[in-house]
């Protein structure tokens, strides 16, 4: 067997390179799209929601981070997030969420017992919560401490993910 030549390991630094670039390049765009995405970080800090239990939502309290998630009940990437969502408000992690445009009360509820989650759901019959807030895409996350938004971001995300962000978010 034949070494390769120098021509042929000369390649590996070169495509190592470009490999990195176009790496760096997506994150950009993944770093911009959660920007354009995001919520209106004014509103979230001035929305008054109730949730369909009755109970208030308190952005402006200074204890952990609240993740606040806007998901619908017809959104097909909402069925992969919402359990690791649960699993985060089941280990004590303080969760908000919105159902954008999924139906009455008795409806969304229907739809979370089926599902079996049982994090506090603010009813967004008509979308106007939603509209308020600058949410257009489902599901979107954001991550609220001290009443400002400190991250956001739209799509499907892993339980690992959000818990970056969280931890993230204290800083």
């Amino acid at each position: 067997m034949n070494a390769p030549s120098r021509p042929e390991r000369r390649r590996w630094p070169t495509r190592l390179r470009g490999l990195a670039i176009n790496l760096l390049l997506l994150l950009a765009f993944v770093a911009a799209l959660d920007w354009y995405r995001a919520p209106d970080a004014r509103a979230v800090s001035a929305a008054q929601l109730v949730t369909t239990q009755g109970a208030p939502v308190d952005f402006q309290a200074r204890r952990q981070p609240t993740v606040l998630y806007v998901w619908a009940e017809w959104c097909p990437y909402c069925r992969h997030t919402s359990p690791a969502i649960e699993r985060l408000h089941r280990s004590g992690q303080r969760v908000v969420s919105v159902a954008m445009q999924s139906g009455n009360d008795a409806q969304v509820h229907a739809y979370m017992r089926e599902h079996g989650l049982t994090f506090p759901v603010v009813n967004d019959p008509d979308g106007g919560i939603s509209q308020a807030l600058g949410v257009a895409v489902t599901p979107t996350i954001a991550i609220v401490s001290d009443g400002r938004m400190r991250l956001a971001t739209s799509g499907w995300t892993s339980e690992y993910g959000l818990r970056l962000r969280l931890w993230l978010a204290r800083w």
